[in-house]
């Protein structure tokens, strides 16, 4: 993956809220033709994320160096990225009409208002470097990923292969790839630490159909072994809760078929359609649609709008009546569907120094939601459901962006 291409998005920020998952980006930056030659950059990068209802706000500056050596030495990129993580995350608890109170693994009280989702305040921060080389040998373009990054209860380190082959004299491209990671999760209500390993394999291909349209698609599988639990969140079980329990094994697939077509008023649309499904019973659509359009001055405006959709996993209730093997009341694994638009610009503000500033605003919306509970089931005496519906899925997010590189 190119470093020009890289998408500046959030990864796995906590054990509570923001979980990794694949990404796989190539080919549909610009169209044959048209790619300018790479060159060495500097790039400062700041995003900042925040979820409405006081929920988690998460600030990441990020200092990314892609350097050229020379066609015989390949080129490296260097990455070094720091999250400060603060607000607060749904537990899991089941939603009452009574003031509930709660507290956080860290120590921290939160006070939930009836009828509202059940939250816990929560603070956490995460260090992260990574380094990737690249050379290419005649018609191949093999490229070394190396990443490690440590929170308080979390421990990654990633390592991964690629290759690019170009074939048919420039008009289609094999990529490839394999990673690993090898992480330690290290709950801080405990002195426990669980390993979690990941095995993934990707493989795509890329077409140039024509000087104006380019074809990509891809597949991608992970595989996932060790302590998936979430360590902080409970399930209600009758008139009690207990710690959630899920499967020690998850494989992850995700296929894709991107387009890019160039239009001639200096434009450029690229569609994105991505579908994903796992062994736990999720599966999920995504529709994705970025246009860029070239200004005068060398400004470059670029709208978005993505569409998403998932189901639940088969363990996942917001209450069970009686313990299972797997249940998890994560608002993650439940059923939802999102709205995202975005607008981004840059500019050339001198020779080599670009700056771009980016916002986009989401609207989730869960599929399955509760009715708070006003009196808990007692011996004989059933539960007594009142107020509107809720559900932990419901939540708006806005992110803005800032980068600033300088090429040389």
């Amino acid at each position: 993956m190119a470093a020009t291409e890289r998408a500046f998005i959030l990864r796995r920020r906590s054990r509570l809220v923001l979980r990794g998952m694949p990404w796989m980006v190539a080919g549909l930056g610009m169209l044959g033709g048209r790619v300018a030659r790479a060159q060495s950059f500097v790039e400062l990068r700041y995003l900042f994320y925040s979820e409405s209802d006081g929920r988690t706000r998460v600030q990441n500056p990020t200092l990314l160096l892609h350097h050229e050596f020379s066609e015989a030495l390949g080129q490296i990129d260097l990455l070094l990225s720091h999250d400060s993580i603060s607000g607060a995350s749904p537990t899991g608890a089941y939603p009452t009409l009574s003031v509930t109170t709660s507290t956080s693994a860290s120590g921290q009280t939160s006070t939930n208002a009836a009828g509202k989702i059940p939250m816990a305040q929560y603070t956490d921060e995460r260090k992260s470097e990574g380094i990737t080389y690249s050379r290419r040998f005649g018609a191949h373009l093999p490229t070394v990923d190396l990443s490690h990054s440590v929170e308080k209860d979390y421990i990654a380190r990633g390592y991964g292969l690629s290759d690019a082959w170009t074939l048919f004299e420039g008009r289609g491209t094999l990529h490839y790839g394999i990673s690993l990671s090898d992480d330690t999760v290290a709950p801080v209500t405990s002195t426990l630490r669980q390993p979690k390993k990941t095995h993934g394999y990707s493989l795509g291909w890329t077409w140039v159909l024509g000087e104006d349209d380019l074809l990509d698609v891809g597949l991608s599988r992970m595989n996932l072994k060790g302590d998936l639990n979430e360590p902080y969140l409970i399930v209600p079980v009758g008139i009690t809760t207990a710690p959630e329990r899920r499967p020690d094994t998850r494989a992850r697939d995700a296929y894709f078929v991107k387009q890019a077509h160039y239009f001639e008023w200096d434009g450029a649309l690229k569609t994105t359609y991505r579908f994903y499904r796992d062994d736990w019973g999720l599966k999920a659509h995504t529709l994705d649609f970025t246009y860029d359009q070239h200004l005068d001055e060398g400004w470059i405006l670029t709208p978005r709008v993505r569409l998403y959709s998932q189901n639940a996993a088969t363990f996942y209730d917001a209450r069970f009546a009686a313990p299972q093997t797997y249940m998890s009341s994560d608002y993650r694994l439940s059923a939802f569907s999102s709205v995202l638009l975005g607008c981004a610009i840059s500019t050339e503000l001198s020779e080599g120094l670009t700056l771009s500033l980016g916002a986009t605003y989401q609207i989730q919306q869960g599929k399955n939601p509760v009715t708070p509970l006003q009196t808990a089931a007692t011996g004989s005496s059933p539960a007594v459901y009142a107020g509107p519906t809720t559900s932990a899925a419901d939540v708006n997010t806005t992110t803005a962006t800032l980068s600033l590189k300088w090429q040389y």
